[in-house]
């Protein structure tokens, strides 16, 4: 029998995330069964606890993966040469983009911290959460000294950010029964709910 490349065992453990993901977004949900996640990825269920121990542990390591994503993106958004206004514009469309992207972000972040063990909170806090709060408080700051931001409280600019890039994406029910029956937001509405929402935010930014 043929042993199982590395490669072939990464391209699985993928599989099984996106699968995950791809669930999540489509119920609305992240109370998603394993039998469901392995007939999407097409592999014996088995697989999740070969790969991640636990159905919590593909999770965990489903929410590295997206927030660690965000991330990179602003490392690369510092090495850009552009003035604070637009750099804090470039994020605040990023937020957004990656909310639309994966929707179940907030609840899969309280599920996974909901009687976690202190060394789980502390990766989710210290690794995942604060280096985007970070950014965005280093973003502000260049624009209070540049003139261009008025002083304002980054930890509640944070919550602002996290809770209008959340809010259309995470009411699936109140877009449907209230705003005219869409299941769920589209490419076209995305696009028109990123570009209102960085005015809007930036519009309480500027000096």
């Amino acid at each position: 029998m043929q042993a199982v490349t590395r490669d072939e065992k990464r391209n699985i453990r993928e599989v099984l995330l996106d699968a995950a993901s791809a669930l999540m977004r489509e119920l609305d949900t992240i109370d998603i069964g394993i039998l469901d996640i392995a007939a999407r990825a097409e592999v014996n269920h088995g697989m999740i606890r070969y790969y991640f121990g636990s159905k919590e542990g593909m999770l965990m390591a489903l929410l590295d993966r997206d927030v660690q994503h965000a991330i990179r993106q602003l490392d690369n958004l510092f090495t850009l040469d552009v003035p604070p206004v637009e750099r804090m514009r470039i994020h605040l469309a990023g937020i957004v983009d990656t909310y639309y992207r994966i929707p179940y972000l907030n609840r899969l972040i309280q599920a996974l911290v909901r009687d976690a063990t202190a060394e789980r909170v502390h990766h989710i806090a210290e690794e995942l959460l604060k280096p985007i709060a970070n950014a965005q408080r280093r973003i502000i700051e260049e624009g209070i000294e540049a003139g261009k931001f008025r002083k304002v409280d980054p930890k509640l600019f944070y919550f602002n950010t996290i809770g209008a890039a959340d809010g259309l994406y995470s009411n699936r029910f109140t877009l449907s029964a209230v705003f005219g029956g869409m299941p769920a937001a589209d490419d076209e509405l995305h696009e028109r709910y990123k570009e209102q929402t960085v005015d809007t935010l930036l519009s309480g930014l500027l000096a």
